[in-house]
């Protein structure tokens, strides 16, 4: 009799390898869908393993590719026709583009105005372009180079590109095979500008180097744009815990009365703050009555009357006496209907109210205190 595979305790294991490959959210819903049965749940985990890996692999294909032609674009800018971009057989836009640069690069070799058709895209380019070699120094730049550095054309030829680019010579980079990476500008005036920057080599046909085209980009304005964006979290932040702290204002009254007024939604969150700094008041101030005044608050529903009845058990244990204030018919009826456990703690319609009784009985502490000192 052939042997039932699911009993080889080896696939057993492989199953439970395949869930481990797959994300922890992801394994409840594998194994509500595809049932009990341990090799259909392993075959879905890995089909998905699969399918991500591919995209990902796809999304890495693509980046390469862009990448790819990127770097013909910069050969083309460098008189390099000879660079061709890699064409799939995807048939996709990328393909499209690589074509195109391609066709680009053939014309522009075989053109007699070729030299004028770059040299017309090199001067519309918005972006710096500075060509410079090993042994003089910057060969040729665009206007958009005299633009961001703030030199005329005739000061930037024949001058190393440390000039502009403090710590780099044409040499280095050459030695180098180019690079990518972001730094500063260093204008004529001494201001410095941020800038996304790239350097390739440029090459004759027979492949010998000619030289270093170098392209930046101005990055002040995303700079900028980025402070701004931390200001305004910044400054969102600040304007929450300004709010946090209005929200929940303490009033003293006199140095045993403190009110603690409630306006708006009095959501779990809220009455929690409020505790903790009706704790912290009665803590510091040494004070025996809170008022808890709720004529501003806009519902009472059963999530505000337990946090009420967590905020008056809370006060007790410090010996305060908890008076509320504000109590109108609707809210009446409500904490009548939900059954609040308010007792021991006097009701008032008005804070005006709360406050005179309030009064009135710290008056009489203070009198009986003054009877039960020996003369």
């Amino acid at each position: 009799m052939a042997r039932d595979l699911r009993d080889d305790p080896r696939v057993a294991q492989l199953c439970e390898l395949a869930m481990n490959l797959v994300p922890a959210e992801a394994r409840g819903e594998l194994a509500a869908v595809h049932g009990a049965d341990a090799l259909d749940v392993a075959l879905a985990a890995l089909r998905s393993l699969a399918a991500e890996r591919s995209n990902a692999r796809a999304l890495d294909d693509r980046n390469e590719r862009l990448e790819g032609l990127l770097e013909v674009i910069v050969a083309l800018v460098g008189f390099d026709y000879a660079r061709k971009a890699p064409i799939s057989d995807r048939n996709d836009v990328i393909d499209g583009l690589a074509a195109g640069l391609n066709m680009l690069g053939e014309e522009l070799a075989s053109s007699t105005v070729s030299k004028t058709y770059v040299t017309s895209i090199i001067e519309s380019m918005l972006d710096l372009l500075i060509v410079a070699d090993r042994d003089r120094g910057i060969r040729s730049v665009n206007q958009a180079a005299c633009d961001l550095s703030g030199y005329p054309r005739d000061e930037l030829i024949d001058r190393s590109i440390d000039l502009v680019f403090p710590g780099l010579s044409a040499g280095a980079l050459i030695d180098a095979g180019g690079a990518r990476d972001e730094r500063v500008c260093l204008r004529k005036d001494g201001r410095t500008v941020p800038v996304s920057f790239l350097a390739s080599v440029m090459r004759t046909d027979g492949g010998q180097i000619q030289g270093i085209v170098c392209v930046a980009r101005d990055l002040s304005e995303s700079k900028r744009a980025e402070e701004e964006r931390w200001r305004l979290r910044e400054a969102v932040h600040r304007q929450a815990i300004l709010v946090e702290e209005l929200s929940t204002p303490i009033i003293p009254i006199t140095d045993e009365i403190l009110v603690i007024p409630l306006v708006g939604t009095l959501d779990e969150q809220r009455l929690s703050r409020m505790t903790e700094a009706l704790l912290q008041a009665l803590s510091t101030r040494g004070a025996s009555v809170v008022i808890l005044d709720i004529t501003g608050a806009r519902t009472i529903d059963q999530q505000a009357v337990h946090g009420l009845t967590r905020s008056v058990g809370a006060a007790r244990l410090l010996g305060a006496q908890v008076l509320l204030s504000g109590v109108r018919g609707d809210v009446a009826r409500a904490l009548v209907e939900i059954g609040a456990d308010l007792d021991g703690v006097a009701t008032f319609g008005s804070l005006q109210g709360g406050i005179v009784h309030a009064m009135r009985g710290a008056a009489r502490r203070g009198q009986i205190g003054a009877a039960a000192r020996p003369a």
